[in-house]
C-alpha cells in the first residue's frame, strides 16, 4: 500500500502520535509519505496516486483547527482512495465525535468519505499539567489504539462514527473559540522581568503572531490560533497568556522519556471519579478491542 499522512500539529502531540502510526505501516512494509502542514509551506499537495490518506490533528474545543481545515478545502481528493483520521485531545467525551465533520463534508464534494477514525489521548497544553505517570499510561494506551488502526485500515474494516446532531451542535457552539485566539489576543504579552529575549516564540509560532517592535519588545499580532506553542515552551515562562493567563501550562512533556518510565501500577481504574472518568470506557475499548484482534489472530 501506498499511504500519505496529512497533519497539523500545536505543541507537537499530532506529530507523535503521526510517527507512531507511521512506523506501524512501515513494519507492515508499506510505502509511507508525510505532509506536515505549515503557515508557510505549500497550501496545496497532490494526493494522487495513493491508496489510503490520513489526516491527523489535535481537536481545539471539540472542532478541528480552524486553520487546517482552511487547508484541506483547497485541496483535491482522489475517489480511490480510502481516507482515515488520527485525532487527539486531553479528554474522549462524545462531543468530540463532531470534530472530523466539516471534514467529512469537503471529502463528500469528492464523492469520498471517512472510513476509518480513531481518537488518541495526549496531555493538556491548556487549562492544566497531566502528571508523568499518567502520561505514561495514556501513551501505551495510544500505542494499543494505532495498532488497531493499522490493522483495521489495512484489512479495511471500516472504524467511522456517526456524527449525533447533539454533539455537531456543541461543536458549532463552541466554534466561536475559533475567535477566541485574535480576542486573546489584544491581552497577551510577555513578562519582560523574566524574558531573556531568546526569541523562540517568534520563530516557533506556526502562524507568525509574535515579533519584535522598534523598541525590541515582544508583541503580538491578532492571529493567534491559540496552539499553546510559546507558552508550552517558553524556557522562563515568561509569555502572559491573555485572559487566560490561569490556564498556562508551562514546560514541555518530554514524550520519549515519559513512555520510558517504569509505572507499576495503575492510574485510571475503573473506580477514576471526575475528569479523568472518560477514560475508563476508551481503555476499556482499546483493551477488548486490541484482544480480540491480535490474541484471537495468535490463537487462530
Amino acid at each position: 500500500m501506498k499511504i500519505l499522512l496529512i497533519y497539523y500539529t500545536g505543541t507537537f502531540n499530532t506529530r507523535y502520535i503521526c510517527n507512531m502510526v507511521k512506523n506501524k505501516f512501515l513494519e507492515q512494509s508499506h510505502q509511507v509519505d508525510v505532509f506536515e502542514w505549515s503557515y508557510d509551506g505549500p497550501q496545496t499537495i497532490s494526493m494522487e496516486g495513493y491508496d489510503i490518506i490520513g489526516f491527523g490533528y489535535p481537536i481545539y474545543g471539540f472542532n478541528i483547527p480552524s486553520m487546517f481545515i482552511k487547508f484541506l478545502k483547497k485541496q483535491k481528493y482522489p475517489s480511490q482512495a480510502r481516507y482515515f483520521v488520527f485525532k487527539n485531545s486531553g479528554e474522549t467525551y462524545s462531543a468530540n465525535d463532531s470534530s472530523s465533520h466539516q471534514l467529512d463534508n469537503v471529502l463528500k464534494k469528492y464523492k469520498c468519505h471517512i472510513d476509518n477514525e480513531y481518537h488518541f489521548m495526549m496531555p493538556y497544553n491548556i487549562h492544566f499539567r497531566y502528571e508523568d505517570e499518567l502520561v505514561h499510561e495514556i501513551l501505551k494506551m495510544d500505542d494499543l489504539l494505532a495498532d488497531i488502526l493499522v490493522y483495521e485500515i489495512i484489512n479495511k474494516i471500516n472504524h467511522n462514527k456517526k456524527y449525533k446532531l447533539i454533539n455537531d451542535l456543541i461543536a458549532i457552539t463552541v466554534r466561536l473559540q475559533y475567535l477566541g485566539g485574535p480576542v486573546n489576543s489584544l491581552f497577551m504579552k510577555v513578562d519582560n522581568k523574566k524574558c531573556v529575549g531568546c526569541k523562540k516564540c517568534i520563530l516557533d509560532c506556526p502562524v507568525h503572531n509574535i515579533y519584535v517592535d522598534k523598541k525590541g519588545k515582544i508583541k503580538f499580532h491578532h492571529h493567534c490560533v491559540m496552539c499553546m506553542r510559546c507558552t508550552l515552551f517558553c524556557p522562563k515562562d515568561a509569555v502572559i497568556f491573555g485572559l487566560f493567563a490561569s490556564w498556562k501550562v508551562n514546560g514541555r512533556y518530554d514524550l520519549e522519556k515519559i513512555k520510558s518510565m517504569d509505572v507499576d501500577h495503575k492510574i485510571i481504574t475503573k473506580d477514576t471519579e471526575g475528569f479523568f472518568k472518560c477514560y475508563i470506557k476508551t481503555y476499556n475499548y482499546i483493551n477488548d478491542r486490541h484482544d480480540e484482534l491480535f490474541n484471537k489472530n495468535i490463537s487462530d
